[in-house]
């Protein structure tokens, strides 16, 4: 190539230096957006601990189990809008003893918002539910049984799904959740039941007070 072809080389080789760097901006996270992308633990000591449930112990979940229930969104094809504010979330399985039967599996979720990020959650629930106290999605039928029941930002739940009993007969399922805000946390604690049976609202309701107190030492 003769000498008058240099120019030209020399404006390809800054074009294709150019893009390299335009795609690499593209291609790399913004500061902002990495710091984002980065989910806090919530302290082990915000959740329930064996002395408040009767020396049972905890599980940590991390995979999708019941991922509905971590926190409750009904009505929700998309994340909540106070999901943004969401810093961190987290939840543990407990086996919970019941007397005179078998037991039942209790999950317990932890969310902690920056800002008035729990507030929020909570108002997009109410809304969810605020249709006389139903609603039906995808996952099931969602009912508000009560309020006030963990203070006065909390309430009781009733997810109700359709499933099959191990004979195959077509049943309702029943998981009970109380979702409380402590601070700046959201506590969800669901009675998910053993196997195809029922939870049990008065679970939820007594373990709601500790489940609380726990949470507010990290919101």
């Amino acid at each position: 190539m003769s000498g008058r072809d240099a120019p030209t080389r020399i404006a390809l080789r800054c074009l294709v230096v150019a893009l390299l760097v335009l795609v690499g901006f593209w291609m790399t996270p913004a500061p902002a957006a990495a710091h984002r992308q980065k989910v806090a633990p919530v302290p082990a000591g915000a959740f329930l601990q064996p002395v408040d449930l009767g020396g049972a112990a905890t599980t940590p979940v991390t995979d999708a189990f019941r991922h509905y229930l971590r926190p409750p969104q009904p009505r929700a094809y998309f994340p909540y809008r106070s999901a943004a504010l969401r810093r961190a979330n987290a939840t543990i399985s407990i086996l919970y003893s019941v007397t005179g039967n078998h037991p039942t599996v209790v999950l317990e979720t932890v969310s902690i918002y920056r800002a008035d990020g729990a507030q929020r959650y909570l108002r997009e629930l109410r809304r969810a539910l605020s249709r006389c106290g139903v609603r039906t999605d995808p996952t099931g039928r969602w009912s508000l049984l009560a309020t006030g029941v963990a203070g006065r930002d909390s309430m009781l739940i009733r997810l109700q799904q359709r499933t099959e009993d191990f004979g195959g007969r077509s049943i309702v399922q029943s998981t009970y959740i109380v979702v409380a805000r402590a601070g700046k946390a959201v506590v969800a604690l669901a009675d998910i039941g053993w196997e195809t049976g029922n939870g049990h609202p008065d679970i939820v309701r007594r373990l709601a007070g500790p489940a609380v107190q726990r949470a507010r030492t990290a919101g």
